[in-house]
């Protein structure tokens, strides 16, 4: 009798390419519910909230329930979800226009707004990471805060997955419709308390 085979990661029906398409899938929602671009903290939020869910509960991402979670985002919490993400924004373009006429040398004007980029992105993702409903606003930021300079591990990877993301959507510009699903994917994934040295 033939020996049956382990199924591979590759599989359509395995439960490793179900994540890697929940992850795409998820990125696309978020992509989507961004064009407008001051919702793009709204919809990241949304979409790591969906991700960690469907994680817990053994199922797959719903575009019903990240909608749910974005017009819970934009109307509840306008200020820390709409508001302050586009000032932010804002400011970092504007500083990606000035950079160049008042930087001390071409290196500064470019490798400051990527540092820039890199760690606010970083810091968006702790504070998605955080979000739960049930939670306070202000408790959710001084979680997000104590995470991210208490786990500095963590809060570097994120900022290489922001820095990785840019650059990759910089050579493939198409791929942005689905890059803020490996985004949120490492929001879940850094979604814990900083580890105790023993």
């Amino acid at each position: 009798m033939a020996r049956r085979r382990a199924p591979s990661g590759l599989d359509p029906h395995s439960s490793t390419f179900a994540a890697f398409a929940d992850m795409l899938y998820a990125g696309v929602l978020v992509f989507g519910l961004s064009v407008l671009l001051v919702t793009w903290f709204a919809a990241l939020s949304a979409g790591v909230e969906e991700l960690r869910s469907a994680r817990a509960e053994d199922r797959h991402v719903r575009a019903r329930a990240v909608w749910s979670a974005f017009a819970n985002r934009v109307a509840r919490h306008p200020l820390s979800h709409v508001v302050v993400p586009t000032a932010v924004t804002a400011l970092l373009v504007v500083d990606v226009v000035v950079l160049p006429y008042v930087a001390p040398g071409e290196l500064w004007a470019t490798a400051l707004p990527i540092v820039l980029a890199a760690g606010l992105g970083a810091i968006a993702l702790r504070i998605a990471g955080a979000w739960r409903r049930d939670v306070p606003a202000r408790r959710t930021f001084a979680v997000a805060w104590r995470r991210m300079s208490q786990d500095a591990p963590g809060s570097a990877l994120l900022v290489l997955a922001v820095a990785a993301a840019g650059a990759v959507v910089a050579i493939a510009p198409m791929l942005a419709v689905v890059m803020p699903g490996p985004l949120a994917l490492a929001a879940v994934a850094m979604d814990r308390e900083p580890v105790e040295p023993a």
